[in-house]
């Protein structure tokens, strides 16, 4: 595992911007890291030996649509980036305002999402575009969305980043416009132009019409590694590990047997660490802060429950605890398992999800 050269993928962008009417019924399974936990989990790869090839952000969401914790997460990686490449994936809405600081941050490639260059087009791909803070009519939506991703090529281009074009192909709909995309975009400055793979189309055939305008290749998405705290990660690759500041695991539960429980609706943590015969196990439970304190609930709550844990285990919880904790080097882990195993697997032991 040590020889691992990785291409990681950060899931950071919290929000959609859009939806494909071929994915109505998609609930991404995803969580979106808080910037501290990005970094921490590249940081820990590296820690682990593994060399990183390259970084991208993506989604959940799209990662412009929340760009002020993009550029946030960006900052924070600057010291973790060393010779990867950086780059993200996006819909490229707001690529105007963000991308000079895109570019002094180090990003060097922007995958942007364009599956149709018409009006028509987009009204049967998108069953609804968010441009803006607002949702506006998918009429006025699909207009500024092609005016938008052109200027996004071109803004981005013209700060030294090189625009990939990565396109889906949905048969029936937008196959026959691949050659007129590949056009558009290679007149606004892209270098490249990778088409998602469908059976049941002539890929060879859209392959040869597109790398007429751009070099085109066939998109092959890379396996993600999903890192620790999130669902089915690989908990062999990197999970955190008590320190003598910070030698025990807080679990919220209902029935203090498994981790079924949302951070937010806890009125206790159960804290599991090594006794003195080093076994780990339950020591104590510890009362939470009352709710309806904003903000500063977390704090508390870190300082009062958490000042001697480096984890934290719970079905699910809010961005804000996470961040509050993550710079205060508690990895919070999102799951639904038995205590005593993810207990067990954290101190060493227990049977390891192997990475594929």
């Amino acid at each position: 595992m040590n020889s691992m050269i990785l291409d990681v993928k950060l899931p950071i962008g919290p929000h959609a911007n859009h939806r494909l009417r071929t994915n109505l019924d998609y609930t991404p399974a995803a969580v979106a890291l808080v910037p501290a936990e990005a970094v921490a989990w590249v940081q820990a790869l590296r820690q682990g030996g593994k060399k990183i090839h390259s970084i991208e952000l993506c989604g959940p969401g799209d990662v412009l649509a929340s760009a002020r914790t993009s550029l946030a997460c960006l900052e924070l990686l600057q010291p973790e980036v060393q010779d990867a490449e950086l780059s993200l994936t996006s819909l490229g809405l707001g690529s105007i305002e963000v991308a000079p600081d895109l570019a002094r941050l180090g990003v060097q490639t922007v995958n942007l999402l364009v599956d149709t260059v018409t009006n028509e087009t987009a009204m049967k791909l998108y069953s609804w575009i968010r441009p803006g803070k607002n949702t506006v009519p998918l009429p006025q939506a699909t207009e500024m969305l092609i005016n938008g991703q052109s200027e996004a090529a071109q803004a981005l281009q013209a700060v030294g980043i090189k625009v990939v074009i990565r396109t889906t192909v949905v048969p029936g709909i937008n196959e026959n416009e691949i050659p007129a995309i590949a056009q558009k975009m290679s007149g606004l400055g892209a270098t490249a132009m990778e088409i998602g793979r469908d059976d049941t189309v002539n890929l060879e055939k859209l392959l040869a019409q597109a790398s007429i305008h751009l070099p085109t290749t066939v998109y092959h998405p890379a396996p993600e590694l999903p890192p620790p705290g999130m669902p089915h990660s690989c908990r062999d690759v990197s999970m955190p590990k008590p320190t003598p500041e910070r030698p025990n695991v807080a679990v919220v539960s209902t029935n203090g047997m498994d981790v079924d429980m949302h951070l937010g609706q806890a009125s206790q943590v159960l804290i599991y660490g090594p006794r003195e015969d080093g076994l780990a196990s339950l020591l104590l439970t510890r009362k939470t802060p009352a709710s309806g304190a904003g903000p500063s609930r977390w704090q508390k709550f870190a300082q009062e429950c958490l000042h001697d844990c480096f984890a934290l285990l719970a079905s699910h919880a809010g961005d804000v605890p996470r961040k509050e904790f993550a710079e205060l080097g508690i990895q919070v882990i999102l799951t639904e398992d038995n205590i005593e195993g993810l207990v067990d697997v954290l101190y060493g032991g227990g049977k390891k999800k192997k990475c594929k």
